[in-house]
């Protein structure tokens, strides 16, 4: 079981994202954008010199909407953290736009208290 200060990739996955209107993410494109968001991370850590462990333990939780998950993105830069977004290029769901579609942070559990401790988990 990780210690309590155990750094852990946190994703937020949006229900909706609003392009010129609201797209309802279905499960399997939600789960997908975690995956690609995740490996971003990882890519971007890498190329920042700091090589995450794996296997890691990953959080997936829900937003409801693009407009929460900007709010958490705020919190985390706020707390110095580095978020990353991953942005979907689906012409069939989302036309011309690239919206952000997911997003993910390395920290550990007290880094994200009263920002991402009250989303509740992916799917529950």
């Amino acid at each position: 079981m990780p210690s309590k200060e155990e750094k852990r990739i946190y994703v937020v996955i949006p229900a909706t994202v609003q392009v010129p209107g609201n797209v309802i993410q279905p499960m399997g494109r939600q789960i997908a954008q975690a995956c690609h968001v995740v490996s971003k991370l990882r890519m971007v850590g890498e190329v920042a010199g700091e090589e995450l462990p794996f296997p890691i333990t990953t959080i997936i939780l829900a937003a409801r909407d693009l407009r929460e998950l900007d709010h958490n993105y705020n919190g985390l830069r706020a707390k110095k953290l580095k978020p990353t977004f991953f942005f979907d290029e689906n012409k069939e769901a989302y036309g011309e736009f690239q919206p952000r579609t997911a997003m993910a942070v390395l920290a550990s559990p007290s880094q994200v208290v009263d920002i991402l401790d009250y989303l509740p988990l992916w799917g529950s």
